[in-house]
């Protein structure tokens, strides 16, 4: 029983994402541990990820731990293993004077408990990881939305301090668009209004919509669309969410600063032709490596009531596969590699804001890590459903055929066709829950 017990063990863990070196890093600490314990960690393109992993079940080669998109956990819960509640391993060790003996010394090491979870990091990881009173990975990091900004187009547009309201934002908008003689783009100030060419637009408007009241889903119910009636459409939260985003996409608004033709948001705002640019932390280390030269700050996305705060998550977890033949071993090393010890290691490294609770504090206290964690606490990922791709879609569909002009129809008003994007975009989200 003690040689199989440390019976040679490979562990395969397919990442996104992560930071590769900082994991190979925490595999080689894990070996010196456990010895007979050896961790290939292979990194695996996002839209290739399903595919492979499909097809590796199928095999019966899957790999054993996986990093999955928080919004995709409950699309692959039916393939993964809870967290037990304690694993079991095994230490080898020399002992005696004179005559050498090898030792081998079984142990029982429990693991975190959804108590534990829900005291210890932040709310929604629990709400996220926990699926019918069981635990299905943990994060190593969390992401929140920020705004970038180039600060040298700001002084240029004559504004010497970022805007800390939506007010502020909007004017900064207006000052820092710029237009040739035809009424072209020249200078954005900033990405907004439409879906397409927009990544984190999904993520953006979901801010506003939440930030204005809406109860984006409860359980299994999208309720975006709610309510949603001729009488009070104007006056509807989503409806006054989706105008203030779609209104920088229209050229007889004030902040009109963004349409289809131009180009993917994020290279806009690394080209400096964009002022100001929603992103997460990860966007970081791609913005200074492709703009070494741009004078970069970052800010927490305004609120519109600062009492009651609140931002979008979007992270990793790390799971294990329930077709794993060591899913003992490879719980252990997510146990590991999640310890508050570990955390610190790889978001300190990784420069990602922290889902721990007790880590906050001093990372508020850092300049490139405060914008991104001083909103950490009131974060929300509402989208638990099955297939995130699209409702994603969905949403990003509305968005450019919302901002398009309204054609007379004499069976349907302008009201009546707005209300049916919206409650079409719900209703195929719905399909995924």
């Amino acid at each position: 029983e003690e040689k199989i017990s440390v019976k040679a063990v490979t562990l395969n863990y397919w990442t996104v994402y992560n930071d590769v070196a900082q994991l190979k890093k925490f595999a080689a600490e894990f070996k010196i541990q456990r010895p007979y314990i050896k961790v290939n960690i292979r990194q695996v393109r996002y839209e290739e990820f399903e595919d492979l992993l499909l097809n590796a079940l199928a095999d019966d080669v899957s790999p054993d731990v996986v990093s999955l998109n928080v919004r995709d956990l409950h699309k692959y819960a039916p393939r993964l293993s809870a967290m037990p509640s304690s694993v079991e391993t095994s230490k080898i060790f020399t002992q005696g004077q004179y005559f050498k003996e090898t030792v081998i010394e079984t142990e029982t090491l429990p693991m975190p408990t959804t108590r534990y979870v829900e005291s210890q990091y932040i709310k929604t990881v629990y709400d996220d990881v926990v699926i019918n009173k069981e635990i299905y990975g943990l994060p190593l990091a969390v992401d929140t939305l920020v705004l970038y900004y180039n600060e040298d187009l700001l002084d240029k547009a004559g504004f010497a301090e970022p805007p800390k309201t939506w007010d502020d934002f909007t004017e900064a908008i207006k000052a820092s668009t710029k237009f040739d003689a035809n009424g072209g783009i020249l200078q954005s100030g900033v990405a907004l209004g439409t879906g397409g060419n927009i990544d984190n637009a999904f993520d953006i408007l979901s801010l506003f919509m939440l930030q204005s009241g809406v109860t984006m889903a409860k359980g299994n119910y999208v309720g975006f669309a709610a309510g949603l009636g001729p009488g009070s459409f104007e006056d509807h939260p989503t409806v006054k969410a989706l105008n203030f985003y779609t209104d920088f996409a229209r050229p007889n608004k004030e902040v009109y600063t963004w349409d289809k033709k131009q180009g993917n948001a994020l290279k806009e705002f690394v080209r400096g032709k964009a002022a100001f640019y929603f992103g997460f932390a990860y966007d970081l280390p791609l913005i200074q490596a492709q703009a070494p030269q741009m004078n970069l700050e970052v800010i927490p996305v305004p609120q519109l009531n600062e009492e009651e705060s609140i931002n979008v998550a979007n992270y990793w977890v790390e799971s294990v596969v329930n077709k794993s033949k060591h899913k003992n071993e490879a719980w252990d090393f997510v146990r590991f590699i999640t310890t508050p010890e570990k955390v610190k290691e790889y978001t300190t490294a990784t420069r990602q804001p922290t889902p721990l609770r007790s880590q906050i504090a001093d990372q508020k206290e850092d300049d490139i890590l405060g914008p991104f964690v001083s909103q950490i606490l009131n974060v929300e990922n509402w989208y638990r459903g099955r297939d995130y791709t699209v409702a994603k879609e969905a949403v990003m569909k509305m968005l450019d055929v919302y901002t398009e002009p309204f054609e007379d129809n004499p069976k349907q008003s302008e009201v009546q066709y707005k209300a049916s994007l919206i409650t079409n975009a719900a209703r195929v989200v719905q399909q995924t829950m």
